[in-house]
């Protein structure tokens, strides 16, 4: 019983993690790519992890698959649900929700003692990327190097 329950729960956990991987290949194709942020994508694959929802989902997942009576309609669910999660590869929809997901426009940073205006793109472990409207360039800035307020 233990073991159909592991095995169960793992088999759900690829099938979420299948999803996961193609939602985020969209976004660093059609934003973390576009803005030319050098962040690898295991590091924002992980740091953007919604770890309740993949462990409860892998769990129901798994259930739903295994589950004689529910499998065949969950397998034409899990069709529509890789398509729409194919859907971050179409550039609108995978750059709309990476800005959703990432971006915050019009913060004042401080560099010392210079002031700016931008929009934060993207705040890594490292790094932020900040774009400068007023030079139309994409900076980027050590975290422990700058200030923001909004």
């Amino acid at each position: 019983m233990i073991g159909k329950v592991i095995g169960s729960f793992f088999l759900g956990l690829m099938l979420y993690l299948l999803l996961d991987f193609l939602f985020f290949i969209g976004i660093k194709i059609n934003y973390i790519d576009v803005y030319r942020i050098k962040e690898f994508y295991n590091l924002l694959f992980v740091d953007h992890q919604n770890y309740i929802l993949l462990i409860v989902l892998s769990a129901l997942f798994g259930f739903l698959i295994t589950n004689k009576s529910t499998s065949k309609i969950f397998a034409y669910f899990y069709i529509v649900l890789i398509a729409v999660t194919l859907s971050t590869l179409y550039r609108p929809i995978g750059k709309s929700i990476a800005e959703k997901m990432f971006r915050k426009n019009d913060l004042s940073f401080r560099l010392g003692k210079v002031k700016f205006h931008g929009d934060l793109l993207y705040k890594g472990r490292v790094y932020s990327y900040i774009y400068r409207g007023d030079i139309n360039k994409v900076i980027k800035l050590r975290n422990d190097e700058f200030s923001q307020s909004e």
